[in-house]
């Protein structure tokens, strides 16, 4: 179930409309699928996805959070809203796989934080999702959804009375006190007490089961560093807390049939990943030398992705040194976000014609031309929770190159030139 951000291929109105009471004022939503096969059974049955979408005139903006870097001023209504949907969805979808009560809700994020709250306090309330459970999945500590209380000091607190529900009860859950460094009047206005709500926090406390997307984070989000002001809250979930590592689909990052590349290629042949490599060089406007190696980053232009640390480093790897750094390479960085690493993406390219390009913006088919034709893939992030792009590499004979944190950690294994030569000697020892 998600927001219906747009016009999707394929999506069919179901006829359901549902109207939920919020912040004083009644708001409908209207329910759209889709129906994606997968095959049949063992029994012969039809199997699929039914994908829902939620449909409110609140969700038809040109970003799903925010514009130009600034999140939209009523998010807190929009995902309010967006979890009463999804929670109503399958009582009242029409679906070819029935729905019905008891189903596991697995909620992704802060978007999502509001969900486990509503089912346990209204919908549970009135002996309705008696056997549901509710999954809440942390893809990334970073981002809290954090919401003063009040919005702005003129106008009066908000309860969970003005989100639909009955009381206020569990507010507790998802209340946070900014300490006074970090409220807007430091300390200096009385009416600024620093009260907000969380709903990363919240759905962290009354979710019944809690995920990360790699094993390695969800001990690195009960740390200090890695909890991001959070770490007693999901220490003290700890029991219900766990890793499972983020999968792709083999499928589509298969460079036998991959229709996005130039030449195909496998682990067995992969004669034709330096066509790939020409290729790319040829449409990046880089020179045409197959034997320079090609260092690629693919991320969103964020300091959590290091970019700061490609730009820090990018003379030193383009001029070399005297330890053995040649300065023969080509950088090829793609990617979408804040403005400053924008400009040092154009900049870079700019004084740097032929062994740089700085691809401000995303596509689907450039990154898998990526993926080809480069030889090695960066990933310097600070902090990962996961992350694709390096799974990716490695189905495409691309050597990933990243910082030992969080899912890079779990997917990425530690090269040990020696490794071959410790094996031979025990299989020596073992025949002796």
């Amino acid at each position: 179930v998600v927001p219906m951000y747009g016009w999707y291929d394929g999506v069919v109105p179901t006829g359901v409309k549902r109207n939920f009471g919020l912040w004083g004022g009644g708001h409908e939503v209207e329910y759209w699928h889709k129906w994606e096969p997968a095959g049949v059974d063992e029994h012969g049955n039809e199997t699929g996805v039914d994908r829902v979408f939620v449909d409110n005139q609140c969700y038809h903006r040109p970003g799903m959070y925010g514009e130009w870097g600034q999140d939209y001023g009523d998010n807190l209504f929009r995902f309010a809203l967006f979890a009463w949907a999804g929670l109503e969805a399958p009582l009242c979808v029409p679906a070819i796989a029935p729905f019905g009560e008891d189903v596991v809700f697995v909620a992704n994020d802060w978007q999502c934080g509001l969900v486990p709250l509503i089912m346990t306090s209204h919908y549970r309330r009135y002996r309705c999702f008696g056997n549901a459970r509710c999954i809440f999945v942390v893809h990334n500590m970073g981002y809290h959804g954090v919401y003063p209380n009040p919005p702005r000091w003129e106008v009066p607190k908000f309860s969970f009375l003005d989100m639909g529900l009955r009381d206020n009860s569990y507010y507790d859950k998802y209340v946070w006190t900014f300490p006074i460094h970090e409220r807007p009047s430091q300390g200096r206005d009385p009416r600024d007490d620093g009260e907000a709500i969380k709903l990363l926090r919240g759905g962290i406390e009354m979710a019944d089961r809690v995920v990360t997307v790699a094993p390695s984070y969800k001990d690195e989000i009960m740390s200090f560093e890695g909890g991001f002001g959070m770490h007693d809250t999901t220490r003290a979930r700890e029991y219900h807390l766990d890793g499972i590592l983020n999968g792709i689909d083999i499928d589509e990052w298969d460079p036998s049939k991959d229709p996005h590349i130039s030449h195909h290629y496998s682990a067995q042949n992969m004669t034709n990943k330096t066509e790939c490599k020409k290729t790319l060089q040829f449409l990046l406007g880089l020179d045409q030398k197959p034997e320079t190696p090609i260092v690629a980053f693919i991320g969103r232009l964020a300091p959590q992705k290091g970019v700061d640390l490609i730009e820090q480093i990018l003379g030193w790897l383009l001029g070399g040194d005297h330890l053995g750094v040649t300065g023969d390479v080509q950088l090829v960085m793609m990617g979408s976000g804040e403005g400053r690493y924008c400009e040092f993406l154009k900049n870079a390219e700019a004084y740097n014609k032929g062994r740089v390009v700085g691809y401000v913006g995303f596509t689907p088919e450039m990154e898998h031309k990526i993926m080809a034709g480069a030889d090695i893939l960066i990933m310097p992030s600070k902090y990962e929770p996961c992350g694709l792009p390096q799974m990716y590499a490695q189905r495409y004979g691309t050597i990933p190159v990243v910082h030992a944190t969080g899912g890079l950690k779990d997917s990425v294994v530690q090269y040990d030139p020696f490794a071959d030569a410790e094996e031979e000697e025990e299989e020596e020892e073992d025949r002796w």
